[in-house]
């Protein structure tokens, strides 16, 4: 089995680069080292192995943003394998998939006769904006607001610094919170129409966690072959803040304002222009009465697991 490692140097505010160093350092078996230089380059460098169908584990060394670029690449693949060590300041991924922690647990992967893997399913978020993968969680509302503005921000920087990185999440939702507009949202699934009034938020989720640590979807799994939608409607922004500290817990889905769905597919109606993300990442705003798809790949990539 080949081994290649992917760092993405600039994730985790140099996180990423310390332990990348590292277990380039310490890895006594042979392998290949890539680093990115710039958005997407994860994907083709994953998609540049991929295409040589030969057994191949990747390791990441990065945030979640680079393991979603990396999982585009290898989707449908029979013969790549991904494995992630946490490099990032969210690391969302790490805490539904199995990672690995060091060299050694890497090697002793490698050396086995039968590498244990699993599939694992993705979710595919549809619009006139055109379709994007998701591995944890795409959404429209305050959510992608407040992600959109941690990723612009030096507040993030500057907390991780002092260890304080979740802090950001939460500093900033008080920030756009202020100037965020509840809007209307119409979900159809399994022949049933929902309207939802004075919504901050309606997420699509392939497992628990986004927002570094927050359990928006507690009872999501990876290779189930559903995904779970969560709209949370007519709620004032004081109260709002209330549930926001019981989600680090998964304890606001008992709460009224707190609706979910789980199905294969979603069809979504926002009626507002609220921006949107997969996976932490910025894919514009909601077309406005316009249809958005939430749907499964089953199946669709392998996750290594020790």
């Amino acid at each position: 089995m080949e081994l290649v490692i992917i760092i993405n140097e600039m994730a985790g505010h140099g996180l990423a680069k310390k332990r990348g160093n590292r277990l380039i350092s310490e890895l006594t078996v042979p392998f290949k080292a890539e680093f990115t230089t710039h958005i997407g380059h994860a994907t083709a460098i994953a998609q540049s192995y991929s295409s040589k169908n030969s057994a191949t584990l990747i390791i990441v060394v990065g945030g979640d943003g680079t393991i979603h670029e990396v999982i585009k690449g290898v989707i449908g693949s029979e013969k790549m394998i991904v494995g992630v060590i946490n490099g990032g300041s969210g690391n969302d991924f790490g805490r539904a998939f199995p990672i690995f922690k060091n060299a050694q647990e890497i090697e002793r992967y490698v050396l086995k006769n039968k590498p244990f893997s699993r599939k694992q399913d993705i979710g595919i978020v549809q619009s006139t904006n055109g379709a994007e993968w998701f591995m944890n969680n795409s959404g429209f509302g305050i959510d992608a607001a407040v992600t959109h503005s941690v990723n612009q921000s030096t507040v993030k920087a500057q907390l991780n610094r002092l260890g304080l990185g979740k802090l950001a999440y939460a500093f900033i939702l008080l920030k756009e919170l202020k100037k965020f507009k509840p809007f209307d949202v119409t979900v159809i699934s399994n022949g049933q129409k929902y309207t939802y009034r004075n919504s901050y938020l309606v997420v699509a989720s392939n497992q628990p966690y986004f927002g570094g640590g927050m359990k928006i979807s507690p009872t999501s799994l990876m290779d189930d072959g559903l995904i779970e939608l969560t709209i949370v409607h007519n709620i004032s922004k004081l109260r709002l803040l209330a549930v926001f500290g019981t989600v680090f817990f998964g304890k606001h889905t008992k709460f009224k304002v707190v609706k979910q769905h789980v199905a294969e597919q979603f069809q979504v109606i926002v009626h507002a222009a609220v921006i949107g993300h997969a996976d932490g990442e910025f894919i514009g705003n909601a077309p406005v009465d316009g249809a958005i798809y939430f749907k499964v790949s089953k199946e669709a990539w392998q996750v290594a697991t020790n």
